[in-house]
């Protein structure tokens, strides 16, 4: 098979895993009307919570190229992350089965996908404790998720301690407390959101080498997380919603890589701009810019600085929703 042919399959395959997600949109749109007018008289409902629970839910992507910074030469990067979600009168769940890859434009000229991480998830979300009101919402969130790349080579090359990136095995699971408030932006001008949260990786099924004992291997055990989004509609083309995303982390650990505690390159930093063409399903355009550890299993020593643009979409399938 040739190298072009390889691609258009692997192309080909990603393209129907990325239409499914589209396909799959809940019936009570997820860009709701309530997010196009800014209409968040009913904060404290379980409807509108439920909603704006699923509306601030990650979208699938793929890229043009691999962008550019110092990433490696890429055909393209896709993350798929369908979501199933449920919904009661104080909770809900939501479950996503979430896979990146990286279709490599190498030496090889065999353009392959190596190491894909598979990142599965379960979340629940809470917000019992919390009233609401005309303006504002609040909820908190407990997230169990597992992380690794499906190889079973050893984790360093041959008489190394460089990571084996071509099939070394990839292992970590971790647990994560968030606290969520969702607020109107003044009239008419949509919603925001704002997340605090910690993360932590336990070492269940874990790769040992992970979390070695002199630090310099270390995956990042404690991270701090803060996310912002905000739904707008453009100044200019009223009709065309677009979100602006900011993500942040910061490793805690007392020994992470050589690094002081108070470093730069424990903290990573992302942004995102997207225009949402099919508001019902979130499918639209984005440009993204990344700084911080490589997200992508085994690779993760190495420090990413990268803008890119591509196709997004999100998919949320709701089984059951709040009376």
């Amino acid at each position: 098979m040739s190298p072009a042919s390889r691609i258009a399959l692997h192309g080909a395959a990603i393209g129907a895993g990325l239409a499914a997600c589209a396909a799959i949109a809940p019936a009570q749109r997820i860009a709701s009307a309530l997010a196009k007018r800014g209409d968040t008289s009913d904060f404290a409902t379980a409807v509108v919570r439920y909603r704006l629970v699923q509306e601030q839910l990650e979208t699938s992507y793929i890229t043009v190229l691999g962008g550019g910074g110092n990433i490696e030469k890429l055909f393209f990067e896709a993350d798929v992350a369908p979501h199933f979600s449920a919904g009661w009168s104080r909770w809900a769940l939501v479950v996503t089965s979430k896979i990146v890859v990286r279709m490599r434009n190498d030496s090889t000229h065999s353009a392959p996908i190596r190491t894909p991480s598979y990142m599965p998830r379960i979340a629940a979300y809470w917000w019992g404790p919390f009233r609401g009101g005309n303006d504002h919402g609040e909820f908190v969130s407990f997230t169990i998720s597992h992380h690794s790349n499906g190889q079973a080579g050893p984790f360093f090359f041959a008489n190394t301690t460089i990571p084996n990136t071509f099939d070394g095995s990839f292992s970590t699971n971790f647990v994560e407390l968030a606290y969520h408030r969702v607020f109107k932006l003044g009239d008419d001008r949509g919603l925001g959101w704002a997340r605090l949260g910690l993360r932590m990786h336990v070492p269940i099924d874990e790769d040992p080498e992970l979390r070695s004992g002199s630090g310099e291997n270390q995956y990042g055990r404690y991270r701090l997380l803060l996310s912002t989004l905000s739904r707008r509609l453009l100044p200019l083309v009223p009709r065309i919603p677009f979100v602006l995303q900011f993500d942040y982390f910061y490793i805690l650990d007392g020994r992470f890589q050589g690094h002081r505690f108070l470093s730069a390159d424990r903290l990573g930093v992302s942004g995102t701009l997207n225009l949402a063409f099919r508001t019902e399903a979130l499918l639209g355009a984005f440009v993204n810019g990344y700084v911080g550890q490589d997200y992508y299993n085994i690779w993760y020593k190495q420090r990413l600085k990268v803008v890119r643009v591509g196709i997004s979409v999100q998919s949320v399938t709701s089984f059951h929703s709040p009376p």
